[in-house]
């Protein structure tokens, strides 16, 4: 059994882990001063001016040469291709000086620390709160900490050109894993989960893939394995295949590893229409019955709500399988319901599938990809994490997005294009 222990330090919340062979991660604590807490927001007319390619004249050792600042919603990220790493922040402005609280992480490993940074009035500053803004030198000085330090080494980001426009003008998706990161990259909290959706953003994604299993007595819910395990749960009184249990004795008695429940999908498909500005949703079948006729009406349901609230957002139903096509074609109007189809290309016109998603090992594949394209469909690619596949598949490919564990690594070689 993983048992964790709450370990409050100085500016550091500690997850100890003591049956993930010695696994330790710290998360830290965004601004122990309280700094943010005597400042405005972040004016919404200065962020675009922010985004853009940083050089990195000082805090290489963490950030690498070059880096990527990308906002979502309220948080600032930044994306460098060192260790598929990343930071999270939260902003402030007072009378022209912007101030950044956040966190550095390495995806590739539990590496991870605080991050302070600033912009001055006179380098970036009252450019950015202008009336009439429209850009110009932009400097963010400040401070980061390894593990449990605090934030004592130099990091400079000076602007260096905004994003291109064909970054511009061409959306990409990226997608990230189990709605956010798995398990295995000890995130804080569990794969397939409200909590992780909602990070899912500041790690890069502007899409997820969540996984779809079918309760006993019909209720969809997000879970990727067959069995509940110490995996992905904490020991309870429920064990064995989650399939053959009802949604109110799943939902009840089983604790995800991190302490969460798990959502049902109008639960969750919900909270990303209210609580996001994800625009791609890939429901990824998982059950060993027939699920769609019911996934079919909860989603048609979610795309009108969706439309209402005025959401920028798509919703697909992957087709994993031949069972899961031959499900498809047997419900009347198939050819309407919006489907992504992981198969060959006739299997995608046979369920009319807006996208195609092919693995990764067959290549870039793009003679096909731009045929599909042609006949307005999509193509996306799964599931890449090895940084020089990714590079190349982005710079070589002609995917309309990737579906990966490491987001911001994607969101960095995306990005720089």
């Amino acid at each position: 059994m993983k048992k964790f222990t709450l370990i409050l330090g100085v500016g550091v919340l500690m997850l100890l882990s003591s049956c993930d062979n010695g696994v330790e991660v710290l998360q830290p604590i965004v601004d122990p001063s309280g700094v943010l807490a005597t400042t405005d927001p972040v004016p919404n007319k200065s962020k675009p001016w922010m985004e853009g390619i940083y050089t990195v004249e000082s805090g290489s050792s963490v950030f690498g040469k070059q880096v990527v600042l990308k906002w979502s919603n309220d948080n600032l990220s930044i994306f460098t291709s060192k260790n598929a790493g990343y930071a999270v922040l939260k902003g402030g402005e007072i009378d022209s000086v912007f101030y950044f609280e956040g966190y550095w992480r390495f995806r590739t490993s539990t590496e991870t620390g605080v991050l302070s940074l600033q912009i001055s009035k006179s380098e970036g500053g009252a450019i950015l709160t202008a009336k009439d803004s429209t850009g110009g030198e932009i400097v963010l000085r400040g401070s980061f900490g390894n593990g449990t330090q605090p934030g004592n080494a130099e990091v400079i980001l000076r602007f260096l050109r905004p994003f291109s426009d064909f970054v511009k003008q061409n959306k990409f998706y990226i997608l990230a894993h189990r709605g956010g990161g798995r398990n295995s990259d000890y995130l804080g909290v569990s794969e397939n989960t409200l909590q992780i959706i909602k990070q899912s953003e500041g790690y890069g994604a502007n899409g997820i893939e969540i996984d779809v299993k079918l309760s006993s007595d019909g209720i969809p819910f997000i879970y990727h394995d067959d069995d509940i395990n110490l995996r992905t749960t904490q020991k309870g009184v429920l064990w064995g295949n989650i399939e053959q249990f009802t949604w109110n004795l799943i939902s009840a008695f089983v604790t995800l590893k991190n302490g969460e429940k798990i959502p049902s999908l109008i639960e969750a498909l919900d909270y990303i229409i209210e609580e996001t500005s994800l625009s791609f949703i890939w429901l990824d079948l998982k059950s060993s019955r027939n699920e769609i006729p019911i996934v079919t009406e909860i989603v048609l349901e979610m795309l009108k709500k969706g439309y209402v609230k005025k959401r920028d957002l798509q919703i697909v139903i992957g087709l994993p399988s031949e069972d899961k096509l031959n499900n498809l074609v047997k419900v009347k109007d198939f050819p309407t319901i919006p489907t992504l189809c992981e198969l060959d290309i006739n299997s995608v016109r046979k369920a009319n599938s807006k996208y195609w998603a092919p693995r990764w090992t067959l290549g870039t594949q793009t003679p096909i990809v731009l045929e599909l394209q042609n006949e307005g469909r999509g193509a996306f690619v799964w599931t890449i994490d090895d940084p020089a596949f990714i590079e190349s598949f982005i710079t070589e490919g002609k995917f309309n997005g990737m579906l990966t564990n490491y987001p911001s690594l994607v969101a960095y070689y995306h990005y720089t294009r």
